[in-house]
């Protein structure tokens, strides 16, 4: 064991009060419910649970993950039952497919076996497992056969047919919220001559297959999920591009103002950010240096290099947190 139950008692005590109650208000309403009838689960806590997973998944070692998972489920009352744990393990996994696309599938594939293992009976689950139930509403084009091959490779029943062109155009309606018209054109023309090649990679797989999947993580959760994962990466500029998006999802819009609102998205931001780099320190030094955490940007010093969060109109509303694909 890398911590104890008491460390990590004291890392959600002490970030508790970090990540915005806000970014989970229309969300874990589903999970309050499903978790039982008699408990009760604070919206603020579970974004905390989901965006400490996200972060320590993106950590060098493999083993906090899975650890985490044991703490939760043993001392946390909201998943006492076998459906909290095993929606906690759905959205886990969830926030782990999303990885695959920011982190690399080799290091979440690794994560996922040692959720696993955690969970129990690694070998009688896998013998069970199916697919989800989303990929049998996806309209699948005949020519993309590889594609289907690989989804039901292990897989009892075979899911429909995936339509690209829908993928595409709710992977571009993310971007369009998260970067906004100005600063998506402008990231695009740093590609050169791959620019087009990335930029279907980008609207198809990355968000139109992972990122922009709202079936289980809604909008903000997703874009919370990844804002902590990429700035972990210590890479700098992708980091700022989601801190504002974040700022664009929670309706931050215009020039760096100072009314009522825009204070209150900032305050929630930097609390966030706060909360990411909490967990990154708690892992450990070789991941707070690789993070370069002294190089991640502050509200203001990101309102600074962009000029403010963009003035169109795209929100997220304009993302079901469903979307189906018929």
């Amino acid at each position: 064991m890398i911590f104890s139950d008491s460390k990590w008692a004291e890392l959600c005590k002490n970030t508790q009060g970090l990540v915005p109650a806000k970014i989970g208000d229309d969300a874990w309403i589903l999970i309050t419910v499903s978790i039982s009838r008699s408990t009760h689960i604070c919206p603020n806590f579970a974004n905390i649970i989901f965006i400490k997973a996200a972060t320590v998944a993106a950590s060098p070692s493999t083993e906090p993950l899975d650890e985490f998972y044991g703490y939760l489920t043993k001392h946390e009352p909201a998943f006492a039952t076998d459906a909290s744990r095993n929606q906690l393990s759905v959205r886990f996994r969830d926030i782990l497919l999303k990885l695959i696309t920011l982190v690399g599938a080799p290091q979440v594939l690794c994560v996922v076996m040692s959720l696993a293992a955690a969970e129990g009976h690694a070998a009688a689950r896998s013998e069970k497992s199916s697919l989800n139930d989303k990929w049998y509403v996806l309209p699948f084009e005949q020519k993309n056969r590889v594609l289907q091959a690989c989804l039901t490779l292990f897989s009892h029943r075979k899911p429909g047919n995936l339509d690209v062109e829908a993928l595409c155009k709710r992977g571009e309606n993310t971007m369009k919220v998260i970067y906004g018209p100005y600063l998506l054109p402008k990231i695009f023309n740093t590609w050169g001559s791959h620019k087009e090649d990335v930029n279907l990679d980008e609207t198809f797989a990355v968000y139109g297959l992972y990122l922009s999947d709202f079936e289980i993580l809604t909008p903000l959760e997703a874009e919370a999920v990844v804002y902590a994962t990429i700035s972990c990466l210590g890479l700098g500029g992708p980091g700022n591009w989601h801190l504002r998006g974040m700022g664009r999802m929670l309706g931050a819009r215009g020039s760096d103002g100072d009314s009522a609102e825009e204070r209150e998205v900032k305050c929630q931001l930097n609390n966030l950010r706060e909360a990411v780099m909490s967990v990154v320190r708690f892992v450990g030094d070789e991941f707070a240096e690789r993070a370069r955490l002294e190089k991640w940007a502050t509200v203001e010093s990101m309102l600074d290099q962009f000029g403010g969060w963009g003035e169109d109109a795209w929100t997220r509303n304009d993302l079901p947190q469903k979307i189906s694909l018929n």
